[in-house]
């Protein structure tokens, strides 16, 4: 039976990046799944690769870098995945016009005549156009990040662990990294509450040239070499104290019977930007979005709360406990919690995690399990 260094429990963008740098490093890899590669929200994704605007903070730097690293990635990793031609970015209620215009983002604004020069089919609207942005092919880059690792299809309900093994079925790892996304996680971390957020996408055929990614409250792909066009947004939050995701969301209950009313929703908001001539729906995707409520991923060792807080009570006093005194679960990593940006921060978080297992390089504190851990720990 063959022993792997690492296990990774999720086939979406967070665990395919990481089997991808793992494997870079000569990790044996396995990645497991109860669907296929990319067979969840990562599938379902519009995937597309866009800055964050607005005044210089850690959250939209934190993005911004993360775009920066992936739009070189992918085009080196699969470039006939990647349309890269830039976003135009109107102003709704989230980014009014002061933000979309005074930020540190090098943009150009476009006014309506300029668009109708560049289409007579845009709307009548005006945006600030984004050079460094693209949308991708997902399932086509998570087949491609997952070459030389071995992929097995099981639903795993627990982990076990004996002799400084994991054990699944008749799998063996040293390690294991937990990408679940939404799903359940196979170990306790209640200080990471995962608030799942619906995404629809759909893939349409037109005859009309779209000659960039539009965003407004819902995104419009520029023509894709497989000749569609991605529309797509992530709209609905979960009650997660009401459901918990044990499938993906085109077999779950709770959208049963509502595509046809999306999908009009989104075509609507579509035409609303630019029209979209001769018409046809190919594909209709859906999937959920792991996020937290402060909207930062989260990567790192996984934190075993309860026996942490035993050893040391003083933590909920705000005793500062130092991360290496604290107690882990043996040999156990998370990525997760990357939202609505899923393929932008992929590449970028994968690799700092990589760096930390391999050569034990510091996680930024803001993206870090512990941030989470103390922050739970001394609220409680």
């Amino acid at each position: 039976m063959k022993i792997y260094d690492f296990l990774i429990i999720g086939a979406g963008s967070a665990g395919c990046n990481m089997a991808y740098f793992l494997h870079k490093e000569n990790k044996s890899v396995a990645v497991v799944d109860r669907e296929e590669i990319a067979g969840g929200a990562s599938g379902a994704a519009g995937a597309f690769l866009s800055p964050l605007p607005g005044k210089t903070n850690l959250y939209n730097s934190l993005v911004n870098d993360a775009l920066e690293y992936c739009l070189d990635f992918y085009q080196n990793l699969l470039p006939s995945a990647v349309d890269k031609k830039g976003v135009l970015r109107v102003a709704n209620g989230n980014f009014d016009e002061d933000k979309l215009s005074q930020n540190s983002i090098k943009c150009k604004y476009f006014s309506t005549k300029k668009l109708h020069d560049i289409s007579k089919n845009f709307m009548n609207i005006d945006g600030y156009f984004y050079e460094n942005a693209a949308v991708i092919e997902p399932i086509q880059i998570c087949h491609e990040l997952t070459k030389g690792c071995d992929f097995y299809k099981i639903d795993i309900q627990e982990l076990h662990f004996k002799d400084g093994l994991y054990m699944i079925e008749n799998i063996k790892a040293k390690n294991i990294i937990l990408a679940q996304g939404v799903s359940s996680s196979l170990v306790k971390i209640p200080y990471m509450r995962i608030a799942p957020i619906f995404g629809l996408r759909i893939d349409v055929k037109t005859t009309t040239e779209v000659p960039f990614n539009i965003h407004k409250s819902i995104s419009v792909s520029t023509n894709k070499q497989d000749g569609t066009i991605s529309i797509g947004a992530t709209h609905e939050r979960h009650d997660t104290a009401k459901m918990e995701c044990i499938t993906t969301c085109d077999k779950c209950a709770f959208y049963a019977n509502s595509d046809e009313i999306q999908t009009q929703t989104l075509l609507k908001q579509a035409e609303e930007l630019i029209k979209l001539e001769d018409l046809e729906v190919v594909k209709t995707y859906k999937g959920a979005r792991a996020t937290i409520k402060s909207y930062f991923p989260v990567i790192g060792k996984v934190i075993d709360y309860e026996s942490s807080l035993k050893k040391h009570p003083c933590i909920k006093n705000g005793t500062k406990i130092p991360p290496e005194m604290l107690e882990y679960f043996p040999n156990i990593h998370v990525i997760n919690a990357l939202g609505s940006r899923g393929f932008v921060y992929g590449p970028y978080l994968a690799k700092i995690l990589t760096q930390n297992i391999v050569y034990n390089k510091p996680i930024p504190k803001e993206i870090s399990t512990e941030k989470l851990f103390y922050k739970m720990a001394r609220k409680n």
